[in-house]
């Protein structure tokens, strides 16, 4: 089993849904599709989280929750090549094209896993699973803590 992690909100640390990228829709899903987004470290899903908090509202940073997640090894992966992450991000509709991609995979249904390099730090990846894929029942929660941002991100801080 390889591990993932996840940071959210305490009240959805067990909720393996995707519901919460469904309402919105993420870089790689359109709303209205299930996806839960992942990171191959917890220190890029720090990051990944960060960056999506209004830089007016980082003064107040939310307790979060870091989960660590079990995965399937052969449970199937989609990998977004080096070369492929390239052509998305020098697409002037890149969410579009990132959104078209997820969308398309995840209606295959062939592959648990769609790994993909961070727009942040492109040398780690993002971990994206399918909550209707039929391995998803494996997929189990390790642990779960309790996650404070240093207060040092805080503006002034």
């Amino acid at each position: 089993m390889a591990t993932v992690w996840r940071l959210t909100p305490p009240q959805y640390a067990h909720d393996l849904t995707g519901e919460g990228s469904s309402m919105t829709g993420g870089r790689w899903n359109s709303p209205g599709r299930l996806m839960l987004y992942t990171s191959s470290h917890l220190s890029l899903s720090v990051l990944e989280v960060f960056v999506l908090i209004a830089p007016d509202l980082r003064d107040d940073l939310p307790d979060l929750t870091a989960v660590c997640l079990a995965v399937p090894d052969d449970a199937g992966v989609r990998t977004v090549s080096d070369a492929q992450f390239r052509e998305f991000m020098a697409n002037a509709a890149l969410l579009a094209a990132c959104q078209a991609f997820g969308d398309t995979w995840l209606a295959a249904g062939v592959d648990l896993i769609l790994a993909a390099p961070s727009v942040i730090v492109p040398e780690e990846l993002n971990v994206m699973l399918n909550p209707a894929h039929p391995r998803m029942h494996e997929v189990a929660i390790v642990s779960a803590r309790r996650f404070r941002f240093d207060p040092r991100l805080v503006r002034g801080g």
